[in-house]
């Protein structure tokens, strides 16, 4: 099965390609995003891809540029989609700098599309031949897996791996990194990046075993194919046998867990050893960086969702925890904490009493049960053989906690306030241009952050209730924000509630558009803002600001000299007077044009005209003492 990458940026165009290609036998990963296309450039092995000329860029490029950029795509082909059924073809000049493998003025003529598309694959497929072993014949071949990151699947596929003893390499990509992890026998024994920040000499430069000069001179010789220990000794780093396979053992595990953490992008497992000739190899425990990864990156509801309403059973060690004991790599603490699960304490006296922080703790529990070296029992159980016993449940003596630091105490009940005090975006620290996906994050992050469980090593008596109040505020957020119609009937609320004299009726798509154009003015992304900009005027064309803002990004980065840009800009800012010709932001923006032209007296009489009408007007003071100097 051919594996296609679709991108358009044209949703109906996007979804008519996509059921068409599916139906003819092919796998489709169809994306509107140049991010997620990438991530799938980077991370899926590809067959070929069908791109839209006008798709929007990633860090100025075309992804038809991008693609024959990248190593492993470099041959694929691509194929250039106009919107012929849209608007006129531009034609094959259009596509000359983009290096694509074939143009279609039409994409929704599907049948010569498919034609064109399975003569472009004979053709690859008798150019080049699948290569005779190592690295890129095992990328050449089908994932075995693949999938998004989104929903944290990687620990549950190393756990696979390690049962199944997978030979093979995991490709992880997000945005414009990319992530192997190499697994001989079901266990992680090399890593690689292709950020320089990931590198092995980085690692050591960041623990002070060598310096910036050396760690250049060794990342060159490695780039260059030298072994690990001869580029060390070439740059004369004296650090060899044992002491350099624990630095090495370190980095695989840091790097492997940072790996497990990761929420965005994309992942695909390719099977196969070629490789193993190829990378530096350690021995680390199998499944240690799962734990140490979750512990780092996830947050304390994703380790206790599989615990939930489950306190009063009795976590036991299965049989198989013994044998998977070297691949756990568990460290003092962990074991004493897993020797208490004696199917006779129950979990609610583990987490509550089990001398370790919260986190820690249900981690811990959450990784033994993914690993199946752990479960819950609902009855206490006794005996070499653990078999359900009516023996009396035990208990742990509870610890005394410390009060909250006062310090904590203070910044806990200032954000508190402004949460309880805010409007449901401030209290999520979200703006209107959010959707559910940004909700449900913030959510989880701002619920973590002021729930009790939190600071379980402290007494947070003190300010048990206000955490209770904030919990309250953020569940009715969440239920306002994470519903569509809810959200936007919320945001025409908050519009409606503004001191903005408006020329037309709140449009809450038309107020997002003007925010987030707002936000990429702020980030000097000119291009993003006019688009968003004139997206707001699309759909409410009779409210005067937005035409404003427009006038103001076309002046700043429209095409043409800035004679031109300024002409061009006047002509929006008429369009927003003739429909308001008090108001003020178009005023005074004009009064800026005016002066940046050499037109001082004229731009003087129009901020004295605003300020007749506004003495408190804060822009045209400030246009004021400008025109002044």
């Amino acid at each position: 099965m051919p594996t296609l990458l679709l991108a358009d940026h044209h949703p109906q165009t996007l979804e008519h390609l996509r059921e068409a290609f599916l139906q003819a036998g092919y796998a489709v990963h169809a994306t509107s995003d140049p991010v997620r296309a990438m991530e799938h450039v980077r991370a899926e092995a590809l067959d070929a891809a069908l791109v839209s000329i006008d798709f929007p860029r990633l860090s100025g490029r075309h992804l038809c540029q991008l693609i024959r950029a990248h190593e492993r795509t470099s041959r694929v082909p691509v194929v250039a989609m106009d919107h012929g059924h849209l608007a006129p073809p531009r034609g094959v000049s259009a596509i000359l700098d983009l290096k694509a493998s074939a143009y279609v003025a039409d994409p929704m003529k599907v049948a010569d599309l498919k034609v064109k598309l399975a003569a472009l694959l004979r053709a690859s497929g008798s150019a080049s031949a699948r290569p005779a072993g190592g690295l890129q014949d095992v990328l050449s071949r089908p994932p075995l897996a693949s999938g998004d990151l989104k929903e944290l699947p990687l620990p549950g596929l190393f756990h696979s791996f390690y049962r199944q003893g997978r030979d093979g390499i995991l490709v992880v990509a997000c945005r414009d990194l990319t992530r192997r992890l190499y697994f001989l026998k079901g266990a992680p024994v090399s890593y690689d990046s292709s950020a320089r920040q990931d590198s092995f000499p980085r690692h050591l430069l960041d623990r002070g075993a060598i310096g910036e000069a050396e760690a250049d001179l060794v990342g060159r010789s490695l780039a260059g194919g030298l072994r690990v220990s001869t580029a060390l000794a070439d740059a004369g780093v004296a650090l060899q046998g044992e002491e350099l396979l624990g630095r090495l053992r370190e980095y695989v595990v840091e790097k492997v867990a940072q790996v497990v953490g990761m929420r965005e992008g994309r992942y695909a497992f390719y099977a196969g050893s070629g490789f193993a000739h190829l990378v530096a190899k350690v021995d680390v425990p199998a499944l240690a960086p799962v734990l140490e990864g979750a512990r780092r990156s996830f947050p304390l509801r994703v380790c206790a969702q599989p615990l939930r309403m489950r306190g009063h059973e009795f976590p036991v060690r299965t049989p198989e925890f013994g044998g998977d004991l070297a691949a756990l790599g568990l460290d003092t603490q962990d074991l004493k904490l897993a020797l208490q699960m004696n199917g006779r304490i129950p979990l609610r006296e583990i987490l509550a009493h089990g001398r370790t922080e919260l986190h820690r703790a249900c981690s811990l529990i959450w990784f033994l049960l993914l690993c199946g070296d752990a479960r819950l029992s609902e009855k206490p159980l006794s005996g070499p053989e653990l078999e359900a016993a009516p023996v009396p449940a035990e208990k742990i003596a509870p610890r005394r906690r410390k009060g909250l630091p006062a310090e904590k105490l203070a910044e806990l009940r200032d954000a508190a306030v402004k949460i309880l005090t805010g409007s449901y975006f401030q209290v999520l620290g979200l703006d209107i241009t959010a959707d559910a996906e940004a909700v449900e994050k913030a959510y989880q992050e701002v619920g973590i952050r002021f729930h009790t469980d939190t600071y379980a090593e402290y007494d947070t008596s003190e300010i048990r209730d206000l955490l209770d109040s904030v919990q309250d505020k953020l569940a009715g957020s969440y239920r306002v924000l994470s519903v569509d119609e809810k959200r936007k009937a919320y945001v025409q609320y908050l519009c409606s509630r503004l001191d903005v004299p408006r020329a037309a009726p709140v449009h809450v798509e038309a107020e997002i558009a003007l925010k987030r154009g707002e936000l990429a003015m702020k980030r000097k992304d000119y291009v993003t803002a006019r688009l968003a900009f004139e997206e707001a005027i699309s759909l409410n064309g009779r409210e005067p600001e937005y035409y404003s803002y427009l006038a103001w990004v076309t002046y700043l980065s429209g095409s043409g000299e800035k004679k031109e840009r300024a002409r061009a800009a006047q002509k929006i800012l008429k369009k927003a007077l003739a429909m308001n010709s008090y108001l003020e932001r178009p005023q005074v923006i004009f009064a800026i044009i005016d002066l940046e032209q050499g037109d001082a007296t004229a731009a003087h009489r129009k901020l004295i005209r605003v300020l007749e009408l506004n003495p408190r007007s804060a822009l045209a003071k400030a246009a004021l003492r400008k025109a002044r100097r």
